[in-house]
């Protein structure tokens, strides 16, 4: 765990645990531009023509490849967003161990920031009510942010 990390879970516990949400976001909307291209490269017929010099086909054959190279180029940034998404998740949960002892909070976090579970989800889980994961979701908060301030403050010395 970095001195940047640390200090941004001291200053703001739950922007740090968010950080693994915007990534899946993106992600998401990355994997659904792919599956546009998709549609529109399935969607273009291509006419080829053992003589190259005709007109005609090559045009199609342009779009083709223009959408092939898009979906390419997607598919790289959403492997690179996804290798740094599993490195989000691996800080999560070394925070999550690191500044947290109470075994409640941490399954409220991870099955939050982790598993991107509801608070429905998570009081069913848990066998509590959305009332009082939200209580403990908000103590688990203040625990890290105080864990995290303090270990900030040794480390400062």
């Amino acid at each position: 765990m970095t001195e940047e990390q640390i200090k941004m879970i001291s200053e703001d516990p739950k922007a740090f645990l968010q950080l693994g949400r915007k990534s899946k976001e993106l992600i998401s909307a990355k994997r659904e531009r792919v599956d546009s291209w998709r549609k529109l490269a399935e969607s273009i017929t291509v006419t080829l023509k053992h003589d190259a010099g005709t007109s005609g086909g090559g045009y199609k054959q342009g779009l083709v490849e223009n959408a092939v190279c898009n979906i390419v180029d997607l598919e790289n940034e959403i492997i690179a967003e996804i290798d740094a998404l599993a490195n989000i998740e691996r800080d999560i949960a070394e925070a999550i161990n690191l500044f947290i002892t109470d075994d409640r909070y941490k399954a409220v976090l991870e099955m939050r920031y982790l598993n991107g579970y509801s608070w429905r989800v998570i009081g069913s889980r848990l066998y509590y009510g959305e009332d009082w994961v939200c209580r403990l979701h908000g103590m688990a908060l203040l625990e890290m942010k105080k864990n995290a301030r303090i270990k900030s403050a040794n480390s400062a010395l």
